[in-house]
């Protein structure tokens, strides 16, 4: 009826708000991420680096493209669903972000060893412990208020965001009418974001049960059973 379909869309403004609402907390995570970055870099070429460049390169890898991502992402959005109407189209912002899913792929690969190198640079060095323990996230509207957050904590970030996009996909596009023009963009990107979820799925737990056998691995093992528990995406 038309009464529902009236609900329908105003659910969509409301899925889209909460989606705002989690891209910049996320933003907020990923730029306290690369806060150290920048003087990691140039102490490194000094007489007394911090780390090397090489474990910078490992325990930083593919975060400044993320963050490119999905700032490009949120400032698309948030003029769309500020200037709202039952017309509005977002389907095509969706599909891009499902399409740049490649750059999460490197990040989960290189997720253990800059896990696994961030602990072992910590325990060599005191300094970088200081930094890895006291990243400071920004609240969201501008608020002054910082939170500390453990290096570890924040490059979990990207790994639980995946899963979450894609569970919320799967709600715009419930919202969606099918006579609507972003319904098969959307159809679109869920598709791609859940093949991506099942291969990463695939992946982990053949690794895991590699990791299984070896001694010595029970923290790397944990992380991993851990990924692959948020990585579940129950089919429909």
């Amino acid at each position: 009826t038309e009464c529902d379909l009236e609900k329908g869309l105003e659910m969509r403004k409301w899925v889209l708000s909460g989606i705002l609402a989690t891209e910049e907390a996320y933003l907020s995570h990923l730029e306290a991420l690369l806060l150290p970055l920048k003087p990691l870099k140039a102490a490194a070429t000094t007489s007394q680096p911090v780390l090397t460049v090489a474990q910078i390169e490992t325990i930083f890898f593919k975060v400044p493209e993320l963050y490119e991502i999905h700032k490009e992402f949120y400032d698309g959005l948030l003029p769309r669903v500020q200037q709202w109407s039952h017309h509005q189209r977002v389907g095509d912002l969706f599909q891009k972000l499902a399409s740049q899913l490649g750059v999460y792929r490197a990040f989960l690969d290189n997720y253990e060893l800059a896990v696994e190198t961030a602990e072992k640079c910590c325990q060599a060095n005191s300094q970088f412990a200081e930094i890895s323990e006291n990243l400071k996230v920004r609240s969201p509207k501008d608020c002054k208020d910082t939170a500390k957050n453990s290096l570890e904590a924040l490059l979990y970030k990207p790994v639980d965001r995946v899963t979450r996009s894609t569970l919320v996909l799967h709600d715009l596009l419930k919202h969606t009418p099918t006579s609507h023009p972003d319904h098969s963009l959307l159809q679109d990107a869920l598709r791609i974001s859940q093949n991506f979820l099942s291969s990463i799925n695939e992946e982990t737990t053949s690794r895991r049960q590699s990791l299984a056998g070896k001694k010595g691995e029970v923290s790397v093992q944990n992380l991993k059973q851990e990924t692959s528990n948020v990585f579940f995406y129950p089919k429909e």
